[in-house]
């Protein structure tokens, strides 16, 4: 306890008091094993809390490691298939251009002076009355290549 004295400011402390022994008698050794017994209970009750504290972070810890490798899992599977996405994409691209040159071929295959042309160049058939000269550095496959 601090006693404050007058306007100094100046702080009494009150005097210690001397050793006191403790009794040895029946109600201080009653005493000491209720504060054993109840040290020993406190101590009890912690570890066993503190087991209890230990097998529930395992288990959210089994679960979360259970659930994270599924995560992973998923993220994988997701990245292949947009991987097949793109690839599938630039296939259907290639795809398409090939089916337009052929769309373009099936109807210049329907005009019949295209047909005539690339018959004539190709096969070397001639109209009537037509000569066909071939010429060295002619080597045209196809009448759109001239």
């Amino acid at each position: 306890m601090v006693k404050f004295m007058g306007v100094t400011g100046m702080a009494e402390k009150e005097p210690r008091m001397a050793k006191v022994e403790r009794l040895e008698n029946d109600y201080t050794r009653q005493l000491d094993r209720q504060h054993a017994a109840a040290n020993h209970h406190h101590q009890w009750l912690g570890k066993r809390r503190m087991r209890r504290a230990i097998r529930i972070v395992a288990f959210f810890a089994f679960f979360t490691l259970i659930l994270g490798v599924q995560l992973v899992r998923t993220n994988a599977s997701l990245h292949r298939a947009n991987q097949q996405v793109v690839t599938s994409k630039q296939a259907l691209v290639k795809t398409k251009a090939t089916n337009d040159k052929l769309n373009l071929q099936v109807k210049q295959l329907n005009n019949q002076d295209y047909l005539g042309q690339l018959i004539r160049s190709k096969y070397y058939y001639s109209k009537s009355n037509e000569t066909i000269y071939s010429l060295p550095g002619d080597h045209a496959s196809d009448v759109t290549a001239k």
